[in-house]
C-alpha cells in the first residue's frame, strides 16, 4: 500500500501549556493521520508575544514548512512591530487578546471583559479546571461546539483555516 504525503506541513507554536493543550486538542479533532496536513505543534517557552515569534522564526529557520503559525497572548510584549515583523516572515499569528481563555469561553458564548488573571480564574471556575490541563478539552471543546463557534470566535476560525480547514 503506497503511503499518502502530506501536501501541507506546518509548525504551530504555541506560547504556553495551555496554547499547546488547545493546539494538540485541535490537532486529534480535526488532523487525522493521512489528512493531508502535517502539523508539528512546538511551545513558544512562554516569554510574551515577541519571544513566541522569535521562537517560532528561530525553531523553523531551514525547514521547509508550507505554514508557521504563532498562538500567542497579546498581554505582554506585543505591538504593531511584532504583527509586521510575523508578516514579513509569513507567519500566521492568532492573537488571544488579552489570553488564550477569553476566546475560549467565547466558544461558550461568554464574553467578560477583565484583566488576564481574572480571566484565568473565570475559566477554571467554568470548566473546573485551568487551560493548561488537557483533559478539560475533550469534556467541554467537542468539534461540535468548536464548529459551531466559528462565526463567533474569529480566533479559532482564523486556527482552523490556518490548518486548511
Amino acid at each position: 500500500m503506497p503511503r499518502r504525503v502530506a501536501r501541507i506541513a506546518a509548525l504551530a507554536v504555541g506560547e504556553g501549556k495551555a496554547e499547546m493543550a488547545v493546539l494538540q486538542h485541535l490537532k486529534h479533532l480535526y488532523l487525522p493521520r493521512d489528512c493531508g496536513v502535517a502539523l508539528k505543534i512546538r511551545g513558544g517557552i512562554g516569554k510574551g508575544g515577541r519571544g513566541v515569534l522569535e521562537h517560532t522564526i528561530r525553531i523553523s529557520a531551514g525547514v521547509d514548512y508550507d505554514r508557521r503559525i504563532a498562538v500567542l497572548d497579546t498581554d505582554t510584549d506585543w505591538d504593531a512591530e511584532e504583527r509586521a515583523r510575523a508578516t514579513d516572515e509569513e507567519i500566521i499569528v492568532i492573537e488571544s487578546k488579552p489570553c488564550l481563555e477569553a476566546w475560549l469561553l467565547a466558544v461558550h458564548g461568554i464574553r467578560p471583559q477583565l484583566p488576564t488573571a481574572d480571566l484565568k480564574r473565570r475559566f477554571s471556575k467554568e470548566f473546573g479546571r485551568p487551560a493548561h490541563d488537557p483533559t478539560v478539552y475533550p469534556q467541554h471543546f467537542p468539534r461540535e461546539r468548536l464548529d459551531g463557534a466559528r462565526g463567533t470566535v474569529p480566533e479559532l476560525d482564523k486556527l482552523l483555516r490556518a490548518f486548511d480547514l
